[in-house]
């Protein structure tokens, strides 16, 4: 799917800044780089989603926990929650059941926890997970251990998720900017057809359009990486 959104995008390069098939074929290049950004984009989102997801997870965990029960069944209602606020499919909620079946099948509950966090590949979840693991190899206060570290890792999940409600809107004003040229010259070429075909048969013509679309390009990398904040 990202290999094929690029390939439109290139597409609609090459119409819009060259009329030419020629130039689709030879920025075949740029469509690898842009299907690898796209794909990059899509699991950033998906880690977004399954960190606030995964906040949801801890918080039912030690809500759990201070009702004075143990770890194992602590998972277990925690799954149970996520169950009802997202649905049995959902991968979170998956997740937590798995840690519930392996412990069921004599699997220690740290080393199940430790799975989980290998399979989301998510540094908070780690995180968790090994301190987690630390705690019970330990035998330390583990109800203690296990709120303060909710605790920590909830507050920093809150806050990322403050940043990204804040950046929600200039990402939108992103969007709708990026897409400002593209309209501007679809709409020039629909109501006043040829008026900009000097661009396309002279090789000055190509050599301006050509700095207008590195200019462009440019301009959606840039920012991109003004937005690219990580917590």
């Amino acid at each position: 799917m990202p290999y094929l959104k690029a390939e439109g995008a290139v597409g609609i390069f090459a119409y819009l800044f060259y009329r030419s098939m020629t130039a689709f074929l030879v920025m075949q290049p740029l469509a690898f780089y842009l299907a690898r950004k796209i794909k990059q984009k899509e699991e950033a989102l998906r880690e977004q989603k399954l960190c606030g997801q995964f906040k949801d997870g801890l918080l039912a965990l030690a809500a759990s926990l201070r009702a004075g029960h143990s770890a194992e069944n602590a998972f277990q209602d925690a799954a149970g929650e996520l169950a009802f606020l997202y649905g049995k499919e959902e991968r979170i909620t998956c997740e937590f059941k798995q840690v519930v079946t392996r412990t069921k099948m004599n699997m220690p509950l740290e080393q199940a926890v430790l799975e989980m966090a290998g399979s989301c590949k998510i540094s908070d979840i780690q995180t968790f997970s090994e301190v987690f693991s630390v705690a019970r190899r330990t035998g330390g206060e583990l109800s203690r251990v296990i709120l303060d570290t909710v605790q920590t890792i909830t507050g920093r999940l809150e806050v990322r998720e403050e940043i990204y409600t804040m950046l929600r809107g200039k990402q939108y004003e992103q969007k709708i900017m990026r897409a400002v040229p593209p309209i501007l010259l679809f709409y020039m070429d629909l109501t006043s057809p040829g008026f900009f075909s000097i661009l396309y048969e002279s090789f000055l013509g190509r050599s301006i359009m050509t700095c207008c679309l590195i200019v462009y390009l440019a301009a959606i990398a840039l920012a991109e990486k003004i937005a690219d904040i990580h917590v």
